[in-house]
C-alpha cells in the first residue's frame, strides 16, 4: 500500500470514528435514524465521488457482504473499491 492510500485508510476511520461518536451523541429519538440518515448521506457522497455506475458497483460490493452476514467493523475501513472508496 503506498503512503497516499495509507493516508487516505487512515482518514477514512477518523472519519468513521468520528461519525460515531456523533451518531452517539445525538437525541435519543433520532439515533435509531442515524444509520439510514448516514447511509442516505453517504451514497450521495460516493456517487458524487466516484459516479453513479460506480456507486452501483460499490454498493453492490457492500450488499453482497452484507448478504453473507459480515458486517463491517467501525474501526476498520472496508476496501470496496481499489482507492478504499
Amino acid at each position: 500500500m503506498s503512503v497516499a492510500e495509507e493516508d487516505r485508510v487512515a482518514d477514512l476511520q477518523r472519519a468513521m470514528r468520528l461519525l460515531s461518536e456523533a451518531v452517539a451523541d445525538l437525541p435519543a429519538e433520532c439515533r435509531d435514524l442515524a444509520g439510514n440518515a448516514l447511509l442516505n448521506v453517504a451514497a450521495e457522497a460516493v456517487a458524487q465521488d466516484v459516479g453513479f455506475i460506480e456507486a452501483g458497483r460499490i454498493f453492490a460490493r457492500l450488499g453482497g457482504l452484507l448478504a453473507r452476514g459480515l458486517q463491517p467493523a467501525v474501526e476498520e475501513a472496508v476496501c470496496l473499491t481499489a482507492f478504499d472508496a
